[in-house]
């Protein structure tokens, strides 16, 4: 495979992360919030999604990131269509296999896109998607795109030394090989008490690189931004809130399965580590959902504000619903209830497994995320040509 030589740097930086769910987005939310507030005009592409929503009326599909970029940073400057060139649907990788797609194709579109984006902006962040070999299987793998476009690489890692630094290595070595300059690396989720010693240290650990690859930024990890809100759990089984949507943005710490009687229950509840809890039982305990509801309720009354809890009802739709009287009193009631049709032990499972997403329609977590993540980034290194 031969290496591409750039002659004309871009104004963009191509963010890749060493693995799954290291805060990619996350550092690609903070760039945003770092540039908008430096430059006039910023430009967002997603190469290649895998997970794409609808827009402009249903008649687009784009990558979940893309959307959220777009509507909560306000980028007028690209479109839609650019920022999203290549979407990897169901059947799609059966169709390159058959030839029915080529890579040739692949790259015009990420091209063009990048090409109209870039003209626009004063300033691009191109997302990956994954670590850099993700896309491999249809030959458009983050490290093989960003030296298509000619943009230098920032990469993405979880915090620590050891680990952090085995991963990194094994996506320097794919940069490297496809003549893809790293213009630096950023540390996510370290720990509070060890982030003075990562930034002692870990350079040195990247000496073994020549010393030409510099730590740009080290995030602190901040435990609420992985929190999951009703929201989420409505995306996660597909089905909507039993009481009013206004509070679907509410966020919750932890997860609880109900199995004890009513005392033990209510003595939980009136524990302040519960107040932010996200509760699960059967929709067939009415004890334990009229005492939540009791709860929130006087909660409220005497606190004067809204209470932190929320809870999850779960049965088989066939056989378990809510009883009438129940749900009448559910649907006047101030706190989240969502109802899933499934089994308590799937319910939670899903739940345990689930990695919350960003979503256009939350701009308070996705902005918190984005001011954290800018707070510890060195945009003079990002901006550096």
């Amino acid at each position: 495979m031969s290496v591409l030589v750039r002659t004309q740097p871009k104004a963009a930086v191509y963010v890749a992360a060493t693995r799954q769910h290291v805060g990619k987005t996350s550092t690609c939310l903070g760039l945003l919030q770092g540039l908008t507030a430096r430059l006039d005009r910023i430009g967002f592409l997603k190469p290649v999604g895998q997970e794409s929503v609808a827009v402009e009326g249903g008649s687009l599909r784009v990558d979940k990131d893309v959307a959220v970029a777009k509507e909560v940073f306000k980028l007028d400057t690209c479109s839609y269509a650019d920022m999203s060139p290549v979407v990897i649907m169901p059947g799609y990788t059966k169709r390159f296999l058959d030839g029915d797609i080529t890579v040739e194709s692949q790259l015009d579109k990420i091209h063009r896109s990048f090409e109209k984006i870039t003209a626009a902006n004063e300033f691009t962040i191109v997302e990956g998607t994954g670590h850099t070999g993700v896309g491999s299987i249809v030959d458009c793998n983050n490290a093989r795109i960003a030296a298509e476009l000619g943009v230098d690489m920032v990469l993405v890692a979880n915090g620590g030394l050891g680990s952090a630094f085995d991963d990194l290595a094994l996506n320097y070595s794919m940069c490297k090989s496809h003549g893809v300059k790293i213009r630096g690396v950023i540390l996510n989720k370290v720990r509070e008490d060890k982030t003075d010693m990562v930034r002692e240290y870990f350079p040195k650990a990247m000496e073994h690189w020549g010393g030409d690859v510099p730590l740009i930024g080290v995030v602190p990890n901040l435990p609420s931004l992985s929190n999951s809100s009703m929201l989420d759990f409505e995306g996660l089984f597909r089905t909507k809130m039993l009481t009013d949507r206004s509070r679907r943005f509410q966020q919750y710490n932890k997860t609880t399965l109900v199995t004890a009687g009513l005392r033990r229950f209510l003595a939980k509840l009136t524990a302040p580590e519960f107040e932010n809890t996200l509760f699960v039982t059967h929709v067939s305990r009415n004890d334990i959902i009229l005492g939540f509801l009791s709860h929130a309720q006087n909660f409220e009354l005497t606190m004067k504000r809204p209470y932190g809890g929320g809870l999850i009802l779960t049965g088989s739709p066939s056989d378990d619903q809510p009883q009438d009287y129940i749900m009448n009193i559910i649907k006047n009631a101030q706190a989240p209830v969502l109802y899933v049709p499934t089994t308590s032990f799937a319910a939670m499972e899903k739940i345990t497994h689930f990695t919350a997403k960003f979503n256009p329609t939350d701009e308070q977590k996705v902005l918190a995320c984005g001011e954290h993540y800018a707070r510890h980034i060195d945009f003079d290194a990002i901006l550096s040509r």
